[in-house]
């Protein structure tokens, strides 16, 4: 393999395994980035699941849950909704790093 195509190939594969990033303002002005884990669909409506972004790995992350409606993202705050979007996120990646 030539230097050229060496060098693609690095480059999709750091595309293809590139978390995705959005980066939220905060009540306070500031910024937080987040990384999305996944989209889920329940009750007819779309939500987002994210983690706040590190460069580092981290053993314990706080999860953000987002409903998406006409392009915007609002906070999921009813406690009943949070438990049940968890649990749903919870089983869709329990497979998660089990080879």
């Amino acid at each position: 393999m030539n230097e050229h195509a060496h060098d693609e190939l690095l480059e999709e594969l750091a595309e293809e395994y590139a978390p995705e990033l959005l980066t939220l303002e905060t009540q306070d002005g500031g910024e937080l980035t987040l990384e999305v884990l996944s989209q889920l669909s329940y009750g007819g409506a779309e939500y987002l699941v994210g983690a706040e972004y590190t460069e580092e790995e981290s053993e314990s992350t706080a999860l953000y849950f987002f409903e998406v409606k006409e392009e915007a993202l609002y906070p999921v705050e009813d406690e009943e909704l949070l438990d049940t979007l968890l649990e749903i996120f919870t089983i869709l990646n329990e497979d998660d790093g089990e080879e």
